[in-house]
């Protein structure tokens, strides 16, 4: 009897509970359902600018595919880039906050330094390094950042920075290919015996690296 009772007013205290409940809905039901209002348009809002933004990637994408194909062929004929370098510019113009524009401005760089405007690609590259810093595509404006500064003749400076990266304490590029550029600002300084010992530790040490057959090219020809 006692059970009973107990339950009973279990069920008496929840019926009371969704009484208050449902009249309190009653009661307020008006800024409740601005409030439910607001809830929807922010969730509409959210979805319309993930889409837009889903949109504006896609496009950017598509953008940046044809300028590259167009650069591509363009060097494969040996021709004129021009065509290519608008087409680049193009995406910086529609898409200037997407990670496609950044991936422009590292070509574009590289057109500029090709054209004698080194300072110019320098700050570029400097800028998107910093901001994708460990992504492929501050790798990709490392790299050519390292390659400009050898060809202007900062190789002695950029070897420090190298070692660093092949020693792991600098990850703007992977170990693997810091050897592998190490190797070749050395052989601009005309070191091929240093050339030589980091090409050799990148076979040995990375043997599954994308670069592995460049570096066993690279010995072949150093003798």
């Amino acid at each position: 009897m006692r059970r009973l009772t107990r339950k009973k007013l279990r069920q008496d205290e929840f019926v009371s509970v969704v009484d208050e409940f449902v009249n309190w809905i009653i009661d307020n039901w008006k800024p409740l359902a601005a409030g439910l209002g607001a809830v929807c348009a922010i969730a509409l809002l959210w979805w319309g600018i993930s889409t837009w933004r889903g949109g504006k990637e896609d496009a950017a994408a598509y953008a940046l595919h044809q300028a590259v194909v167009a650069y591509q062929e363009a060097q494969a004929a040996g021709g004129d880039v021009a065509a290519a370098r608008s087409q680049f510019e193009e995406v910086l113009s529609k898409y200037g906050s997407t990670k496609q524009a950044d991936v422009a401005r590292v070509y574009l760089a590289r057109m500029d330094f090709m054209d004698g405007r080194v300072d110019e690609a320098k700050s570029v590259l400097e800028k998107v390094a910093a901001r994708h810093r460990g992504d492929a595509i501050g790798v990709a404006a490392t790299l050519d950042l390292i390659r400009l500064r050898v060809a202007s003749g900062q190789a002695s400076e950029v070897v420090k920075e190298l070692q660093a990266m092949a020693m792991g304490t600098d990850d703007r590029l992977p170990p693997d290919v810091a050897l592998f550029e190490l190797a070749a600002a050395y052989e601009a300084e005309h070191d091929v015996e240093q050339a030589r010992e980091y090409l050799q530790k990148l076979v040995e040490e990375f043997p599954q690296s994308p670069y592995l057959r460049q570096a066993q090219q690279k010995l072949a020809e150093l003798g």
